[in-house]
């Protein structure tokens, strides 16, 4: 059995068997990983099994955690816990560590605070600067973002054929001559997808153990102009 698969089967075993935890589980309304990026996941763990450590890093770190992998960034963490490719250096692991247990995993909680607990106060303080900057960059909050602005492009633009904010892959789209989808309920279906994330950040309380104010704010700001926005738009 590969790392990643031991490692999913364990996730699963803890969500089924422990209500509290199952609870807890926090799924992320992010974009569905497509072939691509399933055959990148099988790659990557071939080759940090085969010990290519490497390649294997920068596809864990480059590729798969700005989707959203949070084993991938477990996995950059590890990385850097055990020197693998790179300087050995737990407190940017403990960064990482932190990043992809924000959700509410229990087991990428318990390795957050195992390594925590080894931790001293100036590394902790060190592990918080790490952190706010991954968090900006590669944070639930930050992708659910890009997310609703990819769809609030889409209705804007009333064609599904071009995303203005970011570089998110988007589902094929069948455009008539006219330039309108040929599913009827295309915009429909968008507005409530946009619906059901803009409710996510509302309702689901993103794990932070350090301060973002700043963030607080600027969401908040988010969210008024994606309403407001979102209620000129006559789709029903």
């Amino acid at each position: 059995m590969n790392k990643r698969l031991a490692f999913i089967t364990g996730l699963l075993a803890a969500l089924c068997c422990t209500a509290a935890v199952a609870q807890d589980y926090k799924p992320f309304p992010g974009v569905s990983a497509d072939q691509r990026t399933l055959k990148m996941q099988e790659r990557v763990d071939e080759l940090y099994e085969a010990g290519d450590y490497k390649r294997a890093f920068f596809i864990y770190e480059k590729e798969l955690a700005p989707r959203g992998d949070k084993y991938a960034q477990y996995m950059v963490g590890y990385m850097h816990l055990k020197g693998q490719s790179v300087p050995r250096d737990k407190v940017r692991a403990l960064a990482w560590y932190r990043l992809s247990a924000e959700r509410g995993y229990q087991v990428l909680e318990e390795a957050r605070d195992e390594l925590a607990r080894t931790m001293t106060p100036e590394q902790m303080e060190a592990s918080n600067a790490i952190l706010l900057d991954l968090l900006q960059r590669l944070g639930d909050t930050t992708l659910i973002m890009k997310l609703i602005q990819h769809d609030m492009d889409i209705l804007k633009r009333r064609t599904g054929t071009h995303i203005s904010s970011s570089n998110i892959s988007s589902p094929i789209v069948t455009i008539t001559p006219s330039g309108i989808p040929q599913d009827p309920n295309f915009y429909r279906n968008v507005r409530r997808r946009l619906e059901a994330r803009l409710n996510y950040l509302e309702t689901n309380v993103m794990i932070r153990d350090v301060p973002l104010e700043s963030e607080d704010e600027r969401l908040r700001q988010f969210e008024e102009q994606v309403k407001s926005e979102l209620a000129a738009i006559d789709i029903p």
